[in-house]
């Protein structure tokens, strides 16, 4: 028998829009919808034509998080627990290793693993009015998606601490001025400014957008040495492509027209 399928993609015009589809639990997540997000990463990663990624979730909420009634509701083995746990944990993985540059359009909630998706995407537009939440401290249980290394990085350990072990709600507005978000937006214009986002890396040249999304996500792993040979590396693999010829031919046009004024 099928099972209903909790993540729906398409792509149009080089985006993939990625679609979390269980909003009767404000896309709470669960084996199923891992498996499905799983699922359409892996596909999507092995596609060059596929530029830019824009994840959202559908109904009322971006995600809510863990199942607590389906937690509640059955009780794992210690194999499914520790099959449960890895699946959000190579999700966010997935996210942050994507090739193609990830923008979540993030509404509503984001709370637990829903704001730990989320933190996994390279672009974050936030609803003004979102709340972005990590309640696992209280709740006995404990955080994933790699925000313990994540987290002091983009805000500093003690708002990671105040994030963490408190688990005080942030706005969208607050998310944005913390670094937790690139922008916040009217809940309407989510979805659209995202999408204008994601437009605009699809549009620049992949290599050099693939090579500079790895370098960041390794920065606080590099020495300043490795940083250099890093860069130095890259620079070669991106000179003699056909994109690095276009770049050099339109600098060179551009600045004989300014010249020619």
């Amino acid at each position: 028998m099928t099972r209903e399928v909790f993540v729906h993609s398409e792509v149009e015009d080089g985006i993939c829009h990625v679609r979390l589809d269980r909003p009767d639990r404000l896309n709470a997540v669960s084996e199923e919808l891992y498996a499905d997000l799983e699922a359409v990463l892996e596909g999507v990663a092995g596609y060059p034509t596929v530029r830019a990624i824009v994840l959202t979730g559908e109904g009322r909420a971006f995600c809510a998080g863990a199942d607590l009634k389906a937690h509640a509701d059955r009780t794992r083995t210690p194999a499914e627990r520790r099959a449960y746990v890895w699946a959000g944990q190579r999700i966010c993985r997935f996210l942050q290793q994507m090739p193609q540059p990830v923008v979540a359009g993030v509404h509503g909630h984001a709370i637990g693993a829903g704001a730990e998706i989320a933190w996994s995407a390279d672009v974050v537009i936030a609803a003004e009015d979102v709340q972005f939440r990590l309640p696992e401290i209280g709740l006995g249980t404990f955080v994933g998606g790699g925000v313990v290394q994540r987290l002091p990085l983009l805000v500093g350990h003690l708002r990671a601490k105040q994030l963490l072990l408190l688990g005080r709600p942030v706005s969208g507005v607050q998310a944005a001025a913390w670094g937790l978000a690139t922008e916040a937006v009217a809940s309407e214009r989510v979805q659209e400014r995202a999408v204008e986002v994601a437009r605009e890396l699809a549009d620049q040249p992949a290599r050099p957008l693939r090579l500079a999304k790895q370098a960041l996500n390794r920065a606080g792993a590099l020495t300043p040495d490795e940083a250099l040979t890093y860069e130095a590396e890259s620079l070669l693999e991106c000179m003699g492509t056909d994109d690095w010829e276009r770049g050099v031919q339109t600098f060179t046009d551009d600045r004989g027209d300014r010249e020619g004024r």
